[in-house]
């Protein structure tokens, strides 16, 4: 009762246990599944601020840019060639010079034509041009629109001219009409400058140095950024090559560059209404490293669920190994208590023989010398019952204290076995058993400890006298293996044999099976795990095998020294 409440509260406890593994795991996701969303929110955030702060250095790049080369309300028209060509010099002066690599003039002439005139960088001089394809639709709007306030003008200043690459800035002219304050004048549009942009240095290094400045360095940068045209997405700039490759065209964060025009120098009047923002002709796409933020945190909750579900299933398996060691200690103290009642029982028979007989032989009872003989033969058997008992237990004591030592000495198996089955026969012949002896006559010479490995086979050959008593008949065998590098011993009974399932289990300490248990055969449950250590310890094997009548076969194998050749 006992022992079954124990069990009880073991399981109790396991199911605890399993309840709370339970309720962690539910509470670990929805906590990782929160971590993981504010992660996100913490990223898309980075992300974004990153992805403002380079479109709003770039936007400075190009402002400076502008600025440098706007032209006011003067000079006048005969002069700004030679103003746009020192400024161009000037640039040559600064940091970004590489950035501004030629001017676009664009002005009418006394017909009212448009005329394009260009100079590059070291020229001193403009040059008269034809007007390229993609700058038709300025020439043409620069001529119908004549004077016409800034106001109304359909470039708005600043704006990004994709082919050929640059900036449009106007070139403003009093139109002699009065503004909205007294002793004003409304400018009108004069002409254009577009500052030629050198598309290699901004794309191999201007906007890598503010790629690196704002989203981090190219190695351990968490995003990736890319510049694309609004028109197609084709790619303009990527931080990595793999940046749009694919389906990567699109980002978490997406923005407009440069993201607004150029506004009018302060205290200057441009008209009545207000400078509207120049549509970029580039978008700037972000995104994680990995891919989308979606994935990227799908990616971490992952690792991280499966590394707090494998915590968890680790406490659970430390908690199932618990339990079952508390179990198999509960059956070893129950085996080890059984021990102990059945040596106690074992070691009562002998000695209440041997005190029968000495009471009687004492007491004068028993006086004629055939009587005397056979109560002293009774005597030597119990003792030797009770020697071997004692010897099993203290055999038993040094194996589990680790202490055994075994001999190596030459010793010679066929003797060994003839001496156990002489020590055995007068059990044997008062209990009608048959015995077979048949051991081969050259068997190789073995190295051991003799008085150890006697004790097994003593072992043995009790255990199946044990379990003889309904085939009446014990064969003992022992040959050499055909290679000679093995003896096998087989001891054979023909009782009612071992079943499949415990054929290892017999040889486990305190272990006695059910049939044992059913018949109440006398034993320990200490024999065959004797024998079983002996074995090993000399290096061999041993195992049941069902016998050839009926019954069972244990089977030792010994390994036989190297024979040299002779």
């Amino acid at each position: 009762m006992a022992v079954s409440g124990t069990n009880r509260g073991l399981w109790l406890i396991l199911a605890v246990l399993a309840l709370l593994v339970g309720v962690l795991g539910s509470l670990q996701y929805r906590w990782t599944h929160e971590i993981g969303r504010a992660a996100a929110e913490r990223r898309q955030a980075d992300l974004q601020r990153a992805a403002r702060r380079f479109a709003a250095a770039l936007d400075r790049e190009l402002a400076r840019v502008a600025i440098a080369f706007f032209a006011d309300l003067g000079p006048p028209p005969a002069d700004r060639e030679a103003f746009l060509i020192e400024r161009l010099e000037a640039w040559q002066e600064r940091e970004n010079a590489g950035l501004v690599s030629g001017l676009l003039l664009a002005t009418r002439d006394g017909r009212g034509r448009s005329v394009l005139a260009e100079t590059r960088r070291g020229d001193d001089s403009f040059r008269e041009i034809p007007w390229p394809e993609e700058l038709r639709g300025l020439g043409e709007g620069l001529a119908e629109h004549g004077s016409e306030a800034a106001a109304g003008f359909p470039i708005r200043p600043g704006a990004v001219l994709e082919k050929p690459l640059g900036l449009v800035l106007p070139l403003f002219g009093a139109s002699g009409e009065r503004g909205a304050g007294p002793g004003r004048l409304r400018p009108s549009i004069d002409g254009l400058v577009v500052v030629q942009l050198d598309e290699g240095y901004l794309r191999d290094r201007l906007m890598p140095r503010l790629a690196e400045s704002h989203f981090g360095p190219a190695a351990t940068r968490p995003f990736v950024a890319a510049i694309v045209r609004r028109a197609d997405r084709g790619v303009f700039y990527a931080s990595e090559p793999d940046a749009v490759a694919g389906d990567k065209r699109s980002g978490d964060v997406e923005l407009a560059l440069p993201g607004r025009g150029r506004p009018a120098p302060p205290g200057r009047d441009l008209g009545e209404a207000p400078t509207p923002p120049a549509e970029s002709p580039w978008l700037l796409v972000a995104r994680h490293r990995a891919g989308s933020f979606e994935a990227a945190v799908a990616a971490v909750e992952r690792r991280n669920l499966a590394t707090g579900f494998f915590v968890l299933a680790l406490l659970g398996a430390t908690a199932l190994v618990l339990v079952a060691q508390a179990q198999r200690a509960q059956r070893l103290a129950r085996q080890q208590l059984e021990f102990v009642t059945g040596v106690t029982h074992e070691l009562n028979t002998p000695l209440a023989a041997i005190r029968s007989a000495g009471q009687n032989l004492a007491a004068g009872i028993v006086t004629e010398p055939a009587q005397v003989r056979r109560y002293g033969d009774l005597i030597e058997k119990e003792g030797g019952r009770l020697t071997a008992l004692v010897a099993q237990v203290l055999d038993f004591a040094g194996i589990e204290s680790g202490s055994r030592v075994y001999a190596r000495e030459p010793f010679s198996l066929a003797a060994l076995v003839d001496e156990v089955l002489r020590d055995s026969r007068l059990v044997l012949e008062q209990s009608g058993i048959v015995l077979e002896r048949k051991v081969a006559a050259d068997l190789p010479e073995l190295r051991g400890d003799a008085p150890a490995l006697r004790r097994a086979i003593a072992n043995l050959v009790a255990n199946a006298a044990k379990f003889a008593a309904a085939g009446k008949w014990i064969g003992v065998r022992a040959e050499a293996r055909p290679d000679g590098r093995a003896v096998l011993l087989r001891v054979e009974d023909r009782g009612p044999g071992i079943p499949r399932e415990e054929r290892e289990r017999v040889f486990e300490p305190f272990y006695r099976g059910p049939a044992a248990e059913r018949n109440h055969a006398p034993g320990s449950g200490l024999g065959l795990s004797l024998v079983r250590h002996v074995v090993r310890a000399h290096g061999g094997s041993v195992r049941v095998e069902a016998g050839e009548g009926g019954g069972a076969s244990l089977v030792v194998e010994l390994p036989a020294p190297a024979q040299s050749p002779s």
